[in-house]
């Protein structure tokens, strides 16, 4: 067996990692507003890469401001080791620079509820410099350490570089779940895991607050950015949501994880214009309100001839896609809105991704493993006539449902034709027109469709009705506004018509020109308020998942989603640090690390010493029963060694 050795502190640098914040390390944007932790790439105090906070966009009628916590792994500081000191580097922008609160907790997992302040330290220089704090008072407990960012000023940023810590614990298990950002502009996206409790949990734990402004701040209030108000809400949709919906028992297990996640990190569940705190029903309910309020959305496609010439998508499909809703500074819709990576554990279900809001775990915009996808549009032709009692589902858990399940229909192809048997089994209360995708290929020669759904019909539109005025003289596109065209007769969109024109003037797309499209339709009117701008190219996903396949933008404030940058994804990023998958630097930073042992069958431990062995989501487990993967093993709590086990 090769050793691996602790020293009694260690450094982290961020430039071990191709993600941020590192493993075992938590950012939590607490107040919900559009700064939170990311990584810098260009400002290192040694090397290139730092952690780094802006300041909020001022926020009329909001007092608090860069409440954002960067929380260490769970760390050890021991005064008969000379080890107690806390270090970083740190500088500001400007000046005014901000106030960096030093926070400790002993809970574990961390609440957020229990951090005290140890230390405030006041960060004004504008080159580099080093802050030190003793954490001496916590000598022989295993803490986190917090750095919360306070009191940040205008344009001000500050960095954060070179912490050095204590002696890194065996880290305990926290929950089935990494949230990650990329940036700048910083976007954070999530990946969770395991059975749909587990996934639950590790998304209210990580995003609890940010699900509870979405509650507050979109879901139900008295302003005109709600969908609902207060009253509204306790005496018709909630009513009216337990008599009329039934949801699969998977989604009730996720809806109670996600609920059990927000309570352990310590999450206000008040909201303070029902009065009362939000229930495990209520976020039940949020995944519902869509099917109660309009989303006016729009989205593009493109395969073969489109995207024969471009030399990425080499006749392979792309879809454009935007979801609007008015913005606005109150909204939580852009600052709250994420890519969510979804890996569950049964064998009847596959990996996929939503890009959604925190709380939402239903799909509005995502796509599998295998390509296949779907985009919502509201549409305008609901039928509400008779709705028998439990006779409706909640669409966006319907479309999940569709893009979750591996082949639907059993014929041995994952394909748009599973989509519409899953979303047609199942009744909404409102009508949709969802533009369904795969990938393009000897399997998928029907590629896109538009079904036109509500609960007494639907019709699946494909590029054989291009003919429908206006029409578009393509057999390689489809397009999707709001209104229905097969189901029932169209009528007149101006945001369809611009779409049509730009394809009759040329039917060949690439990446640029489908967002230049897109955006063109999101400028008009109302719809300047797009809050999510998204591009899928699922051929990528299934032939070079290394490849950029995902591409989105959020809004910001006043500043819709179609006007800014859009930040693109692989699929192996998305998914990058799935237990029993290694990647790189997943291991604490640590010295003199020599190379994992691989072996095979039983893991033979000759030593009189003492020894635990953990798995890689830090829970110490039984050395005599592993499964292959990868394992740490720690000999008298002083030395570490990771092991692979490959059959």
């Amino acid at each position: 067996m090769i050793i691996l050795f602790l020293h009694a502190s260690w450094t982290e640098s961020f430039e071990t990692q191709d993600c941020f914040p590192p493993d075992h390390w938590i950012i939590v944007n607490e107040d919900c507003l559009d700064a939170f932790w990311f990584r810098d790439i260009t400002a290192g105090y040694t090397g290139n890469n730092s952690a780094t906070c802006n300041a909020d966009t001022a926020y009329s009628g909001l007092t608090f401001t860069n409440l954002d916590y960067l929380i260490t792994p769970q760390i050890l500081p021991q005064a008969g080791a000379n080890d107690t000191l806390l270090s970083f580097w740190c500088k500001a922008a400007f000046t005014t620079g901000c106030s960096l609160d030093i926070m400790v907790t002993t809970s574990s997992p961390p609440d957020m509820r229990t951090f005290t302040l140890l230390q405030a330290v006041s960060i004004t220089d504008t080159s580099w410099v080093q802050e030190t704090v003793n954490l001496g008072f916590y000598s022989g407990s295993p803490i986190y350490v917090a750095f919360r960012i306070r009191a940040m000023q205008g344009s001000e940023q500050i960095w954060l570089d070179q912490i050095t810590l204590p002696n890194i614990t065996a880290q305990p298990f926290i929950c089935n779940g990494r949230l990650r950002v990329k940036g700048p502009p910083s976007q954070k996206y999530l990946l969770i895991w395991g059975s749909h409790y587990q996934m639950g949990y590790g998304h209210g734990y990580l995003l609890g607050e940010e699900a509870m402004a979405n509650l507050i701040r979109f879901a139900i209030g008295n302003t005109s950015f709600h969908i609902v108000s207060p009253i509204e809400y306790e005496n018709a949709v909630l009513p009216y949501f337990r008599a009329r919906f039934f949801t699969l028992q998977k989604y009730q297990d996720e809806t109670q994880g996600m609920y059990d996640g927000c309570l352990t990190k310590g999450v206000d569940m008040y909201h303070p214009e029902l009065g009362r705190e939000v229930t495990v029903e209520d976020l039940l309910c949020l995944n519902a309100l869509c099917d109660f309020n309009l989303f006016g959305c729009s989205s593009i496609s493109g395969w073969g001839e489109s995207t024969v010439n471009d030399d990425t998508l080499q006749g392979g499909l792309i879809i454009a896609r935007d979801l609007d809703f008015s913005t606005g500074q109150y909204t939580s819709l852009g600052n709250t809105s994420i890519i969510i990576a979804m890996a569950p554990d049964s064998p009847d279900e596959q990996d996929f991704i939503s890009i959604t809001m925190a709380g939402i775990f239903g799909c509005l915009s995502g796509v599998n493993e295998r390509g296949v996808g779907l985009c919502c549009d509201y549409g305008y032709n609901r039928d509400t006539t008779y709705i028998p009692p439990n006779s409706l589902a909640a669409f966006t858990l319907s479309c999940r449902n569709a893009i979750e399940t591996v082949d639907l229909d059993s014929n041995g192809v994952h394909d748009i034709f599973d989509l519409k048997q899953a979303i047609y089994d199942s009744t909404s209360l409102t009508c949709w027109d969802v533009h369904l995708f795969s990938l393009y290929d000897a399997n998928h020669q029907i590629p896109a469709g538009i079904l036109e759904i509500n609960n007494i019909s639907d019709s699946l539109r494909l590029v054989s009705d291009n003919v429908i005025s206006p029409q578009i003289n393509s057999d390689w596109n489809l397009c999707v506004t709001n209104h229905e065209r097969v189901l029932y007769a169209p009528v007149y969109c101006y945001r369809y018509q611009i779409m049509a024109d730009s394809l009759n003037d040329d039917l060949h797309l690439d990446t640029p020109r489908a967002i230049a499209i897109e955006n063109a339709v999101a400028g008009w009117g109302y719809y300047a308020g797009t809050v999510q701008s998204i591009v899928f190219r699922p051929n990528i996903i299934v032939e070079h998942p290394d490849w950029p396949c995902v591409g989105v933008s959020y809004a910001v404030r006043n500043q819709g989603a179609h006007v800014l940058h859009r930040h693109f994804y692989s699929w192996d990023e998305l998914f990058s640090g799935l237990p029993g998958i290694e990647e790189h630097g997943s291991t604490p930073r640590v010295n003199n690390y020599f190379g994992p042992t691989i072996f095979r069958g039983r893991l033979n431990l000759q030593t009189n010493d003492d020894y635990k062995v953990f798995d890689i989501t830090g829970r110490q487990i039984d050395a005599n029963h592993l499964a292959p993967g990868v394992y740490f093993v720690a000999v008298d709590g002083k030395t570490m060694t990771k092991v692979v086990k490959i059959r």
